[in-house]
């Protein structure tokens, strides 16, 4: 009886773990007013570029860099599972144990090596995207006005020319 009931609630908990996924992929279809849409126009009131769509040189390398990273990581995956392989098989045979063992030993230093250069590519590659959306000049502060970045007071317009003064002529 206890066996039954052990059965039926890892049963329960492995339908739980596919179903839930389910209700967060859900929250996509919500079609009401976007966080996105709010966003981009408090970026553009305060002066970043929010009408970019053509695709960086840093978004191509970032995007090269992670689809690199990722197939290592896949070769780490069958590395280890090879590995497990040949553990099992040796079947008391020492050298195959230790070239199992080495196996695995090298793919999870290879797997941390991968792991830190995607942590690092990311953080510069971040870095570097965040600087390309941000416009010269434009938004308020001290450099607004007085001679330096686009010289309009009040900011751009998307054609380049300067905004009119808000309520003014």
């Amino acid at each position: 009886m206890l066996k039954i009931i052990k059965q039926i609630s890892i049963l329960i908990l492995l339908v739980l773990i596919l179903i839930f996924p389910y209700f967060v992929f859900g929250a996509e279809t919500y079609k009401g007013p976007t966080l996105k849409a709010g966003l981009q126009g408090f970026g553009s009131a305060s002066g970043y570029l929010t009408n970019v769509t053509q695709t960086t040189a840093a978004e191509i390398a970032g995007t090269a860099v992670s689809i690199f990273l990722s197939i290592l990581g896949v070769i780490f995956i069958v590395l280890m599972l090879y590995g497990g392989y040949l553990w099992m098989m040796a079947r008391g045979n020492e050298d195959q144990l230790t070239k199992a063992k080495e196996l695995i030993q090298a793919a999870i230093i290879g797997l941390i090596i991968t792991v830190s250069a995607y942590a690092l590519s990311f953080f510069i590659f971040n870095r570097i995207t965040r600087q390309a959306l941000t416009a010269p000049g434009a938004g308020g502060g001290a450099g607004a006005g007085s001679g330096g970045g686009s010289g309009c007071q009040y900011g751009t317009n998307p054609d380049g020319s300067c905004k009119p003064q808000p309520g003014g002529s």
